[in-house]
């Protein structure tokens, strides 16, 4: 069975406030990777995003809520 087309993925830098996503994936070295994966940004992880302005975005992602600079959710990959 065929499946419909399917969304590109998006950083998270670029939802907006009120949408929820799901990860697809988190770019940039092993560091990065880990670092956001600790904080729960992995495949799957459903993130809701609560503000986003002037670069920076606050998402709540398992629970907790977190700030991120522009940067780095661009690492994060969603649809």
């Amino acid at each position: 069975m065929a499946e419909g087309p399917t969304m590109p993925a998006m950083p998270l830098s670029m939802v907006h406030a009120g949408d929820t996503v799901t990860v697809k994936r988190v770019r940039g070295n092993e560091d990065m990777k880990r670092h956001l994966g600790n904080l729960g940004f992995v495949d799957g992880s459903r993130v809701h995003v609560i503000s986003s302005s002037g670069g920076n975005i606050i998402v709540t992602v398992k629970g907790a809520r977190l700030g991120l600079d522009a940067r780095v959710a661009q690492h994060v990959m969603t649809v």
